[in-house]
């Protein structure tokens, strides 16, 4: 039984104390009205309510009687019943306290408070000051403040009021009649006096002793002094603050870094100025997939798919004639690809890719006879729009992205996959530091707890994002099979552009130039070659192989023929440029632009005459 004693005591006393331990306090708000006397008292009366969590008994305000010649308290009364508390006064070396005792448990309760201060206005020759703290250093937290000033008097020449808190910025307000001003407060941090200075014209405190001294022009420069050093600053602040710069500078480094290290093309044992032979037997698709390093360019493949047609037809599947429409004024030529059947059965063919595949189904539904289909149909079909893309730029996104997948899966990686890690890995970091970069910025600048350091990290912020966005591209690079698979192409191209280089091919070109036809579209240089083939047949006297795909208006296919042929490149410039145009008008793009009809209301125009 004794042994149970001690524990119980414990438990009891244990008991007797919790509520001791979990008492807690807060001001719902405070109330205060200073009552400016022509002598330079100052009467001041406070309503403080106080939000009790506990038992409490009692409650004290401690106030130094630095600033002023003495404080007489007249007393607390209970704000929700008017009557007088008992209290007692304290006097301390440089401070007098005023303690008062009530009941109250896990209720709020609100407060009267009465006193004068004496002699607190100081009296120049060009301005009377109130300097005061309304809020002692020391208090429990405070939800709403509000501090009215009255004066003896109208000040109408000379009325300010600054106000001194680590609290946020809150609201003044000047009666019209310059005789009251008003300030609010809220969410005072438990650590935060409030510090109201108060200027006014001296006259109005006719009773008070006049000081032979000067002070507006001091007290303003203090006050803008303030201002230009700021609330102080905690030490996390600086630390993060240069932390963030350090990052910024870090991450600025690194992008060069990386670029060096993952960025720059690999050295490919390559030096051939032309190639005279295609460098693979491949789909004009998957050619026109892997031209831009940056993954395949609608434009590109605007080019690669009129390639695909022209193959398909060289391949049987479709028959092209020249043709023209005639208008009111003049005429338009076009050209019509006809179907022969080739691959019409349900049965897969598997002489043609997915991709072909297609295109020759698509070129099936824009048919209106199920027979033919011209470039106006297509250019039609292209033109209506499907959601916010038209309908040709986004078959022609999605096929490009096909391709890109399709080389990839069945060929090499275009890419150097460690450098499209370390590409993620930058970009992944730069939003990161950005997003954290943002988060201290702003939280710095709405608590009041900035600095000169913190404004260091701003630049920082676009800087990252720009770098990081820009490594997108500059840090991506060819693999070492995709370099020279590109740098083979490019110059298939020079070889089939330069005439000069032209000239010392075999006479086999002759046979199988509907071939390289294809590709030179894909490539941008149809027209190039056309011309050069043209020279090139006239310099050796020899005739071109009529393909059987190809119907000119001609009677008979000559030389003559191709510049009706070189029509495919004006086609090729209309659907290339009706990508730009339909990306332009998207909303879901910043730049861009392309050639349309119409228009007429710029400036500039006029006529012309020669005679």
């Amino acid at each position: 039984m004794k042994k149970l004693i001690l524990p119980f005591l414990i438990l009891i006393l244990f008991l007797q104390l919790s509520p001791a331990f979990s008492k807690s306090y807060f001001h719902p708000s405070i109330n205060q009205s200073f009552v400016l006397k022509e002598n330079g008292d100052v009467e001041v009366e406070e309503e403080r309510y106080f939000s009790f969590s506990g038992s409490f008994s009692w409650a004290q305000l401690t106030i130094y009687l630095r600033g002023v010649e003495d404080i007489d308290f007249s007393g607390v009364w209970s704000i929700e019943t008017g009557e007088p508390l008992s209290f007692q006064v304290e006097e301390g070396a440089n401070n007098k306290s005023l303690k008062w005792f009530y009941q109250a448990e896990n209720e709020t309760r609100g407060f009267k408070i009465k006193y004068i201060l004496r002699q607190a206005v100081k009296r120049y020759q060009d301005v009377a000051e109130f300097y005061w703290k309304v809020l002692e250093d020391e208090h429990a937290e405070v939800k709403n403040l509000q501090t009215s000033f009255f004066l003896p008097q109208a000040s109408p020449e000379l009325l300010k009021l600054f106000v001194h808190t680590k609290a946020e910025p809150g609201e003044i307000v000047f009666s019209p009649d310059y005789k009251r001003v008003d300030f609010y407060l809220s969410s005072i941090p438990s650590d935060a006096f409030v510090e109201a200075r108060l200027l006014l014209e001296p006259h109005i405190f006719p009773l008070l002793p006049l000081l032979a001294e000067n002070r507006y022009e001091k007290i303003l420069q203090e006050e803008e002094k303030l201002i230009s050093q700021g609330p102080q600053v905690s030490g996390l602040t600086v630390f993060l603050s240069f932390l963030l710069v350090l990052g910024g500078i870090f991450y600025f480094l690194l992008f060069f870094y990386y670029y060096f290290r993952y960025g720059k093309e690999p050295q490919v044992d390559y030096e051939r100025e032309y190639e005279q032979e295609p460098p693979r037997d491949i789909s004009p698709s998957l050619l026109g997939s892997i031209l831009n390093q940056q993954g395949a360019s609608p434009s590109i493949m605007s080019r690669a798919f009129l390639a695909t047609i022209l193959d398909l037809a060289r391949r049987g599947y479709l028959e092209v004639e020249e043709k023209e429409e005639k208008k009111l004024i003049g005429k338009k030529d076009y050209l019509n690809f006809t179907f022969t059947g080739k691959g019409a059965s349900k049965e897969k063919d598997d002489a043609l890719l997915p991709l072909e595949q297609e295109v020759l189904d698509l070129l099936h539904r824009i048919s209106k006879d199920g027979k033919n289909v011209s470039t106006l149909d297509i250019e039609e079909w292209g033109k209506e729009f499907r959601g916010d893309k038209s309908n040709f730029l986004y078959f022609i996104e999605k096929w490009g992205e096909e391709a890109r997948s399709f080389w990839e899966e069945h060929f090499f990686p275009l890419l150097d996959p460690i450098s499209e890690v370390k590409k993620t890995q930058f970009f992944v970091l730069g939003m990161i530091y950005s997003g954290i970069a943002i988060f201290y910025v702003f939280f710095a600048l709405t608590s009041g707890n900035s600095f000169w350091g913190t404004f260091l990290v701003i630049p920082f912020i676009p800087l990252t994002l720009f770098l990081a966005f820009l490594s997108q591209k500059s840090l991506s690079r060819w693999s070492r099979e995709g370099a020279l698979e590109f740098k083979r192409w490019q110059a298939f191209r020079r070889f089939i552009s330069d005439f000069s280089l032209m000239r010392e091919a075999p006479s086999i070109l002759l046979h199988i130039w509907d071939r390289y036809l294809v590709y030179a579209v894909v490539l941008g240089v149809a027209e190039e070659l056309l011309k050069n083939l043209k020279l090139y047949a006239q310099e050796r006297g020899e005739t071109l192989v009529v393909p059987a795909w190809y119907h000119s208006g001609d009677a008979a296919f000559t030389l003559a023929s191709l510049d009706g042929l070189a029509r495919l490149n004006n086609f090729s410039n209309r659907m290339e440029n009706l990508v730009h145009l339909r990306q332009a008008v998207s909303t879901s793009t910043s730049m861009g632009g392309g050639f349309s009809h119409g228009g007429g209301g710029g400036g500039g125009g006029g006529s012309s005459k020669a005679g």
